[in-house]
């Protein structure tokens, strides 16, 4: 009924990741690219830094999903023109399994930073990317709903974002393993939320000596009267990276901001070694620049050490959260499983009304036939209704409200095949 690919931090290198970043223009593309191979009903894709995860729905293929899940996984390996085995590096669930990942995703507990709220916006964008382009499905529209819902409580119920990290209060606290803080210059590449967030944990550290950029300089000066730093335009900041001792990237480019060459002439005449943090997908910084010598390039992988220190801290939390999902679980449970009796219902709800108007028998009140009869008519509606709702009781007694497999195909033979 749903499906998903996931291909996230626990199982693909950030090189990996960053090939199956999707722009909105790449979503629509890919959704147009699915309607046509294998007719999907509905379909959601969350790209972010740790993870690009394609939700996709196929209410009218039940029994296929082998095949779906194929067809899907083998367009989007076309779409990305990927030369690789993709297998050790992505998740595959179905039905029961992905909304049960869905409701970790926004509890934060599939998050590198357990308890981080940023993947809930995240979120909120996808969903409202994928409803304003009209590609949602029924059942991904009310599973993802009902993943805010399960989010919200176990955020309100339990302290799994109290006092959450960030990756970027993990660049810092990996900066303050190098350096002593209080004596470094520092540039934050990026004013955005992730920028923003380390510029903030710097401060709090004791760094005095910090720089911010933007392409939007009115967003760095902004950011930069905010926490009384310095702000510089865009252009100057290679210029500026010859002064500073760290450079944290944390923009939403697509392209590398700086080459080898660039790099290797910025540390010609410096004496001390400079530290490049990027904590971008796709990376802002190619992997090269951390071989040349005098230059130190960690990339957002390399923080899961203290990353599993904010894991063991959250133990008794997430044990928590992970009973609310229980909990929600069974709900939305009983509402898929009851969709797959929709098409023996209205089948047979649509037999009955047929049967009525075959019959050319007339009524004796006014010589038309029942089937133009208004008072036939409205003792009809009322027949059937009672007639279908009975039934319709006794179907999903016999399936336990369509979770009976083998009761389910049985039915579904009878009242869909019946006519």
């Amino acid at each position: 009924m749903i499906g998903l690919i996931s291909i996230n931090y626990k199982h693909a290198p950030v090189e990996i990741r960053e090939q199956f970043d999707f722009s909105d223009d790449q979503k629509s593309d890919f959704h147009q690219i699915l309607k046509n191979i294998c007719n999907v009903e509905g379909l959601m894709i969350l790209s972010t830094c740790n993870r690009t995860e394609i939700y996709f729905e196929y209410e009218n293929h039940i029994g296929q999903e082998n095949k779906l899940m194929h067809a899907v996984l083998k367009a989007l390996v076309d779409f990305k023109s990927f030369n690789e085995s993709l297998s050790p590096y992505l998740e595959k669930k179905t039905n029961k399994d992905v909304v049960e990942h869905i409701f970790r995703v926004t509890a934060g507990l599939e998050s590198m930073i357990i308890g981080e709220y940023q993947i809930v916006e995240q979120l909120k964008d996808a969903f409202t990317f994928a409803e304003n382009k009209k590609m949602l499905g029924p059942i991904i529209n009310r599973m993802v709903q009902k993943a805010f819902e399960t989010g919200k409580s176990i955020r309100t119920h339990t302290s799994i974002d109290k006092g959450a990290m960030s990756v970027s209060y993990a660049a810092v606290e990996k900066i303050a393993q190098k350096f002593d803080v209080l004596k470094i210059k520092t540039l934050c590449v990026g004013a955005g939320e992730t920028g923003a967030l380390s510029v903030q944990y710097l401060d709090k550290k004791g760094c005095k000596n910090i720089a911010i950029t933007n392409r939007t300089f009115s967003k760095a000066e902004k950011l930069a009267n905010q926490f009384n730093i310095n702000a510089i335009h865009f252009k100057e900041f290679k210029t500026s990276l010859k002064l500073v001792d760290v450079a944290i990237f944390s923009t939403s480019s697509k392209d590398s901001l700086l080459t080898a060459k660039e790099v290797e002439e910025i540390v010609l005449n410096r004496e001390k070694e400079i530290l490049f943090i990027d904590l971008c997908v796709p990376r802002n910084l190619p992997k090269e620049i951390g071989y040349i010598s005098g230059v130190s390039l960690i990339n957002i992988d390399a923080l899961k050490d203290i990353v599993n220190t904010n894991y063991n801290k959250r133990k008794m939390e997430v044990v928590k959260a992970e009973n609310f999902i229980s909990e929600f679980l069974v709900g939305f449970e009983d509402w898929t499983s009851s969709r797959q009796l929709r098409p023996s219902i209205i089948s047979l709800q649509n037999q009955f009304d047929e049967l009525i108007n075959l019959d050319t028998e007339k009524c004796n009140c006014c010589n038309k036939s029942l089937k133009n009869c208004d008072h036939f008519s409205h003792y009809q509606s009322r027949l059937s209704k009672k007639f279908a709702g009975r039934l319709i009781q006794q179907i999903k007694k016999v399936s336990n409200n369509g979770k009976n497999e083998q009761a389910l195909e049985i039915i579904n033979q009878i009242f869909t095949d019946g006519n």
